[in-house]
């Protein structure tokens, strides 16, 4: 429920409030939360800041609000997370639970042409602030609809303005006929595009066009026009020791994505913090701890089931967490999910969280070592701020490197983020990293161009999740939401993931993860329902859900030009990777949806063996698989004949051996400065089985073949080998060959 008002005196020089629409409490921690702007039916207003979550009317039920999740809170660095008011309604009289502030604050009257502020219209019609109180030319009054002006400003540190209108016609010297400036806004000759738009002075007849206005620089310049630091969210619209603001303003529609980004952090509730009596106890720590002996007061808080002992217990758990100094790292809590999950069989203590192992469905043993089934699954999801015009580059503070701030929640720090907890199931897929390690080797360097382009992007601060193995686990994920939206009835944006990948920056507190957690979570029924742990406790029915999920993201109808691509998405961050194929809705990626490739799953079909499941795809046998071995060969069983002929140093270059070669290869390799080759007419042995190579290059590990069959190609690439077919050589297999960037 949200209740909104003017953040401006009405006649009596009171605030006048109103009720202007309802958003539910999970929409108040991402899509409409704190600083967003909310179009209502007949309102447009800006959700308020929590100065007053926890004061006035509001600090009687501070208390039952209280959300604790010992792990998100040391990642946000607060005390305790606080649930939105929601107390309902009786029928009769509607709830004033969430501020809100009129936003913008200019309107506009669709049927006069004219804008008219919001504290002109309340003075005019206090009961009706929304009716147009201006006069039309003939003297009758308008009875026009005011809407929110379509236009803002914004800058790059999460401030925000109504359009400068009079600054925009008149400049710093305002209107010249000695009177308030009114304006009007009109489209010349019938026409509907930017370009035709004008806003006019109707007092001095002054006037200028719109389109400009979205020029990067429009207020910039000696005499341009300086961003004042608001923040309309907030009851003074500025936020307490916050420096100047130089940034410079951008215009936007009030309706764009950008202007609104919400900074968002989520963590499981696992043992022991989902325990009861933990829960119980966390509650009352505050008192307890001033206690010289806690366990005549924790008598009386025992329930039907939970005991003292319990309770004590729980203390002592607490106690030694709060004792703590440190703050835990993002990696250190996705290794204690991981390690729970991991677990399968969760603790008999009631609580909220409850997990089970389930068998892996017959034909995918050699790839998934364990299905953990979650039936009883509590997330904590919280708003740490917001930016706008650009997204959260992953930093809590300005850096120095282009890295944005958060913009404020409310006035003054407090020591609580507002929050939601979620209850629901999930599917935990855990892969095996044996395989995992050899289907490494087999696209050897293919994704070095996506770790390139990842970080030049804003989310260079992520580069540390960044490994093959996330982006094999991740596009797995999206294919498997969407295939399970399709077979069983669930929106996908009600399914969301979370990708437990080993984190690649050094640190002596890693630990190798591979697994995946599809869960539902959600405030309403959706998430409740038992869908997701039916389908998990049926193999039969994961297996059918699985290959149907093989075979659909084998094909996408934007191939072949999304099977072969490598730079997708945004900043190129995907391979093969598409809205037709992979991409999900926002609220479901934990990614922003970069960072895919279905090559890594199901391979192409001139080179399957690029797939971590393609086997199962196309039906081959992958060669020397001992599935249940964990362990990988560091050297390679292939060994090269002296039955070869020298071909570097008794040639100069490709011009001189054209003698022994196809004009066509000689043209390639010249064009494209390839390095003479070691040898040619080379014999390979694997594991004592000839392979013949038209030309080798041992220390780049390069061959060209003549004839290479499908089971040799994929061992030889599994060990680092590149594999060119002589008689389709191409430019770009030569270029990634020798520079860095393999396809395979």
């Amino acid at each position: 429920m949200a209740k909104a008002r003017f953040n401006i005196a009405g006649k009596s020089g009171r605030e006048s409030i109103r009720i202007v629409g309802n958003v539910r409490q999970t929409q108040l921690i991402t899509t409409f939360g704190i600083g967003a702007t909310v179009d209502f039916v007949h309102d447009t207003v800006i959700v308020a800041g929590t100065d007053d979550w926890d004061t006035g009317n509001n600090a009687g039920n501070v208390e039952s609000r209280k959300i604790f999740n010992e792990n998100l809170q040391s990642i946000a660095g607060v005390e305790f997370f606080l649930e939105p008011k929601a107390s309902g309604s009786s029928g009769w009289v509607k709830p004033k639970d969430i501020p809100a502030f009129v936003f913008p604050e200019m309107l506009y009257c669709p049927k006069c042409k004219r804008l008219v502020t919001a504290k002109e219209a309340l003075n005019a019609t206090p009961k009706k602030p929304n009716r147009c109180c201006l006069s039309r030319p003939d003297g009758a009054q308008c009875t026009g609809t005011l809407i929110a002006s379509r236009f803002i400003v914004v800058c790059e540190n999460g401030h925000l303005e109504d359009f400068p209108y009079d600054w925009w016609i008149h400049g710093d010297a305002g209107c010249q006929a000695g009177r308030a400036a009114r304006f009007s806004m009109y489209n010349i000759s019938d026409r509907s595009d930017i370009d035709s738009l004008f806003v006019k002075c109707d007092i001095c007849g002054k006037q200028r066009g719109m389109s400009s206005a979205f020029a990067p620089a429009a207020f910039g310049g000696d005499h341009g026009y300086s961003c004042k630091g608001n923040h309309p969210h907030l009851k003074e619209k500025k936020a307490k020791n916050e420096p100047d603001c130089e940034m410079q303003l951008k215009t936007r529609l009030r309706s764009s994505s950008s202007v609104y980004y919400p900074v968002t952090a989520s963590a499981l509730l696992i043992p022991p913090w989902s325990r009861e009596a933990v829960i119980i106890v966390e509650r009352l720590f505050d008192a307890l701890q001033y206690m010289p002996d806690p366990k005549q007061y924790l008598q009386t808080k025992t329930t039907p089931t939970t005991t003292v002992s319990q309770l004590l217990d729980a203390y002592a758990i607490i106690k030694a967490r709060k004792g703590t100094a440190a703050p835990r790292s993002e990696r250190e809590i996705y290794i204690d999910e991981y390690r729970v999950l991991s677990e399968g069989a969760s603790e008999n203590e009631p609580g909220d969280y409850s997990a089970y192992v389930a068998d892996v469905p017959v034909g995918f043993e050699k790839h998934i070592e364990q299905i953990t089934i979650v039936d009883r699954l509590t997330v904590t999801e919280t708003l740490m701020g917001f930016t706008r015009l650009k997204p959260w580059g992953g930093e809590y503070s300005d850096n120095g490197e282009g890295t944005r701030r958060l913009a404020p929640l409310s006035a003054i720090r407090k020591t609580w983020l507002p929050a939601t907890q979620l209850r629901g199931e999930g599917i935990f897929i855990r892969f095996r990293q044996g395989m995992l390690k050899k289907w490494v080797k087999r696209v050897h360097g293919r994704y070095s161009k996506m770790e390139h382009h990842l970080s030049l992007s804003f989310l260079r601060s992520r580069t540390d999740r960044f490994s093959p193995e996330y982006v094999l686990m991740h596009t797995f994920s999206h294919l498997l939401i969407r295939q399970l939206a399709n077979e069983c009835g669930y929106s996908a944006a009600s399914i969301k993931e979370k990708i437990y990948s080993t984190f690649t920056s050094p640190s002596s507190k890693n630990e190798k993860m591979s697994g995946v957690l599809i869960y539902l979570a959600s405030s309403d029924c959706d998430g409740s329902l038992g869908g997701l742990v039916s389908i998990a406790q049926n193999p039969e029915r994961l297996r059918i859900i699985l290959e149907n999920m093989l075979i659909k993201a084998a094909w996408c109808s934007g191939d072949p030009l999304c099977i072969t691509s490598t730079e997708q998405g945004f900043d190129a961050l995907n391979y093969s990777a598409c809205h037709d194929c992979m991409l999900l809705p926002e609220t479901s990626c934990e990614f922003r949806n970069v960072l895919l490739d279905r090559v890594s799953l199901v391979g192409t079909p001139d080179a399957p063996q690029l797939g971590f499941m393609g086997s199962i795809l196309n039906n081959y046998e992958e060669i020397n698989e001992d599935w249940q071995d964990e362990s990988i060969e560091d050297e390679p069983n292939i060994t090269i004949t002296e039955t070869r002929h020298q071909l570097f140093g008794d040639y100069t270059d490709w011009t001189d051996a054209s003698a022994l070669f196809d004009d066509h290869v000689i043209q390639v390799m010249t064009l494209n400065n390839a390095p003479l080759a070691e040898s040619y007419e080379v014999e390979l042995l694997i594991d004592s089985h000839p392979v013949h190579a038209l030309l080798l290059w041992e220390t780049q590990k390069v061959i060209v073949y003549e004839e290479l069959s499908m089971d040799d190609a994929a061992v030889l690439e599994v060990h680092g080998w590149t594999c060119l077919d002589a008689n389709n050589l191409t430019a770009e297999g030569i270029s990634e060959a020798f520079g860095g960037t393999q396809s395979g």
